[in-house]
């Protein structure tokens, strides 16, 4: 994939690109997208976790308050409805954030078994068919290297024969 900002090769789907820092939503995913919205970043999804998370706790805390009003006397019990519908909202998001960190942690998986296999090219050895020896009996050997090497040289005179052979 290449970056749309700044043009580099070799870019990782969903990821952000090594050279720019630009996010690269999954080209396949974008026409998916409802209503037309664009791939958000992890920055922005996480921040929209938060909010959500937010206002979990504000639902919890006003259960809370609900029923130690009620337990105190000073509410009467019908208000134990909109704490029961606190309860609902807070068992939505969490059952929408269990989802998501689910699918969060199969595509971790599915891209660490995808960086093992290219770490890993080579198979085990079960797995790779071995070739047979090699058969050298049609060869002739090859004559060592230093064999018959002194003959083959011519002698050739030293200074000390020169200064001998010029007296």
């Amino acid at each position: 994939m290449f970056c749309q900002n700044c043009g580099t090769a070799d870019q990782a789907v969903d990821s952000y690109c090594k050279r720019c820092g630009e996010w690269l939503p999954d080209p396949k995913q974008v026409g998916r997208r409802r209503g037309g919205m664009r791939a958000r970043t992890p920055e922005e999804r996480n921040r929209k976790m938060r909010v959500l998370e937010a206002l979990s706790a504000l639902f919890s805390l006003g259960t809370f308050l609900i029923i130690m009003g009620v337990v105190t006397g000073q509410l009467e019990k019908p208000v134990l409805v909109v704490a029961a519908d606190f309860c609902i909202v807070i068992l939505v998001f969490q059952i929408v954030n269990f989802l998501i960190g689910r699918s969060l942690q199969t595509r971790l998986k599915r891209g660490r078994a995808e960086e093992f296999r290219t770490k890993n090219l080579i198979k085990p050895e079960e797995d790779v068919p071995q070739l047979n020896p090699a058969d050298y009996s049609s060869f002739v050997p090859p004559a060592s290297v230093t064999e018959n090497t002194t003959e083959l040289l011519e002698s050739v005179p030293s200074a000390q024969d020169k200064r001998q052979g010029a007296k």
